[in-house]
C-alpha cells in the first residue's frame, strides 16, 4: 500500500462511510466494514509517518564522531 496516495484515498473512504451510513445505519456490517477500512487506513498512515521520522533522527555517536573529524581536518 506504499504505492497507494493516502490523499485520494481518504476523501473516497469518507464518502463511501457516508453512502453507507446513510444507507444502513452505524450498526450495519457494510458501514463496520468502511470505518474498519478507514480506521487501518489510518493507522497505516501513522506508521509511515513514525517510519519518516525515525529515518530522519540524528544519531548523536554519529553526529559526535562528524563534528570530532571536522575539528581534525
Amino acid at each position: 500500500m506504499s504505492d497507494l496516495d493516502y490523499n485520494d484515498l481518504l476523501p473516497q473512504i469518507s464518502t463511501n462511510l457516508s453512502n453507507t451510513l446513510n444507507t444502513w445505519g452505524a450498526s450495519s456490517h457494510q458501514y463496520q466494514a468502511v470505518l474498519q477500512t478507514l480506521k487501518d487506513l489510518l493507522q497505516r498512515i501513522e506508521q509511515r509517518d513514525a517510519q519518516l521520522v525515525k529515518s530522519t533522527e540524528i544519531d548523536a555517536d554519529m553526529l559526535s564522531q562528524a563534528m570530532e573529524f571536522l575539528k581534525l581536518g
